[in-house]
């Protein structure tokens, strides 16, 4: 790999984790923003970054009350969970099913369903 590519990987990380950051201070809109410009980087990052992108991507939507784009990102946040535990912490499993529960699905139900795939949806 080289310098430069190293460098853009390292770049797109410490962008959509600055959306985490944001996130985390109830900054959800200004967590948006961040997410949204590394959205296009998405397919490169490694696994657990996915997942974790997937979900603060999904709670931010979620907490600026957009249900329609918040359950696509959850979708992919739990699929990737569902299939791999170990990709988010104990913490962020469990918002990852509050969230769940407040889409009005049951803990352990598919992450793919009729809505999913009747909606517009992220990558």
């Amino acid at each position: 790999m080289t310098l430069g590519a190293l460098a853009l990987l390292i770049g797109c990380g410490a962008s959509w984790e600055v959306g985490e950051g944001h996130y985390r201070d109830a900054r959800y809109a200004d967590a948006l923003v961040a997410l949204k410009e590394t959205e296009p980087d998405y397919a490169e990052l490694e696994p657990d970054e996915r997942a974790r992108y997937a979900l603060y991507r999904g709670l931010s939507h979620l907490a600026v009350g957009d249900a329609t784009r918040a359950d696509g990102w959850l979708r992919l946040a739990k699929q990737a969970s569902d299939r791999d535990p170990a990709l988010l912490s104990v913490d962020e499993r469990g918002r990852l099913e509050a969230a769940w529960r407040s889409l009005g699905r049951m803990p352990g139900s598919g992450a793919f369903g009729p809505a999913w795939r009747a909606a517009e949806h992220p990558p």
